[in-house]
């Protein structure tokens, strides 16, 4: 669990500093205290989401570090961990000073404070015997790599998590809907992703419901979706729930596990090689990786890297249930993400970068250790 922290700790700090143009000439604020004692929130909404997103993994893992470490005094190395990240997030904060594409402001350091805290409440309640003993037994959520994809699940469902329950909010997500296009792609998609949630919520709590109460989880978690704020549900989601329910309450779990094994694995290479179109040069390659989810649009690009997080987690996830070996699905999801990265160098409209390995290399690490740490228990 401390080498999946560090690696969180990393991502942090790469994507705080992204694009390392640091000008070591600029000059400091002429006050800076007044800067430092400047806690006026930001008002631009992706901005406060994201600093929040930011540090929830570093409070979650840090404090099931601290948990599997079982040290002395729990609550004391909890409260150290909390005032090491903000120090840690106020020393990015100074840094990005040295940033001309990077807005520095101290008042990010508190939400990035608020998601450590997340993160801690989170640990503490999925790791928690206390807890876990208040939640009927139906309802409790263990740590395992089930988890990790019904979480990804949940952050690209209802992304960008912003509920407003007013008449004008649901008006206009129903104008959307409307006026939206119907996709083909999109709509293989959504069927798979519903039935990957449909799968995990039977395989997490342990019971095979039945198809009414899916049905009534579905709308209701269609109903919340229109009341995000900037909520994208369209045609395509509409029409692919119906499928995806009669498809789970008509296939058996002995085949729904490789059918959704194979169909991720198609998924991901439609997303990033399709069509096989070949050139005759090679394209250039991008070694930083996460090039194009750290700049442009925050919005799209958040909802874009959980979708591929989703994708990536649900190959590795469903190809080990089907081999019931984690490390041949590490192995495979690795070795895949680095054939697809190999073939985007020969195809046409391809911008191959290392991005992909990262993330297939990341999601693997996360796979086996929450593997490990489940049958530890």
């Amino acid at each position: 669990m401390r080498l999946i922290w560090y690696i969180v700790i990393l991502f942090i700090a790469y994507g705080s500093l992204y694009p390392f143009n640091f000008d070591l000439s600029r000059p400091l604020p002429a006050d800076l205290g007044a800067w430092l004692l400047n806690w006026q929130q930001r008002t631009i909404r992706s901005d406060v989401i994201a600093n929040i997103l930011l540090f929830i993994p570093y409070g979650f893992f840090g404090a099931l570090t601290i948990q599997q470490q079982r040290k002395r005094h729990l609550l004391l190395s909890i409260l150290m961990m909390l005032l090491l990240g903000i120090v840690f997030a106020f020393c990015l904060q100074f840094i990005q000073f040295y940033l001309p594409s990077r807005v520095s402001h101290a008042a990010d350091a508190l939400l990035n404070a608020v998601g450590i805290l997340i993160g801690i409440a989170l640990a503490a309640y999925s790791n928690s015997q206390r807890i876990q003993r208040i939640i009927p037994a139906r309802l409790r959520l263990a740590i395992s790599p089930a988890f990790l994809v019904l979480f990804l699940w949940i952050g690209w469902q209802f992304f960008p998590y912003i509920p407003v329950f007013e008449s004008k909010q649901f008006g206009q997500s129903l104008d959307t809907i409307v006026n939206s296009t119907w996709s083909l792609v999109s709509w293989l998609q959504y069927v798979l992703f519903w039935l990957v949630f449909y799968h995990l919520l039977q395989r997490l709590l342990g019971t095979d419901y039945r198809i009414s109460f899916i049905i009534s989880l579905s709308v209701f978690l269609l109903i919340v979706k229109l009341a995000m704020y900037r909520s994208q549900m369209g045609w395509s989601e509409v029409t692919a729930l119906p499928l995806a329910i009669i498809m789970h309450h008509m296939i058996s779990q002995r085949w729904m596990v490789p059918l959704l094994a194979i169909s991720s694995v198609i998924l991901l290479l439609w997303e990033t090689v399709y069509p096989l179109t070949f050139q005759g040069h090679i394209n250039a390659f991008q070694w930083l990786p996460f090039d194009d989810f750290l700049t442009g649009s925050t919005w799209y690009n958040l909802g874009a890297l959980i979708e591929e997080s989703l994708i990536l987690s649900s190959v590795g996830y469903f190809i080990a249930k089907w081999w019931h070996n984690y490390r041949a699905a590490a192995g495979f999801l690795f070795a895949l993400s680095v054939v697809i990265t190999g073939l985007q160098l020969f195809l046409v409209g391809r911008y191959p970068d290392i991005t992909l390995v990262v993330m297939a290399l990341v999601i693997s690490i996360l796979l086996v250790r929450l593997r490990a740490m489940q049958t530890a228990h």
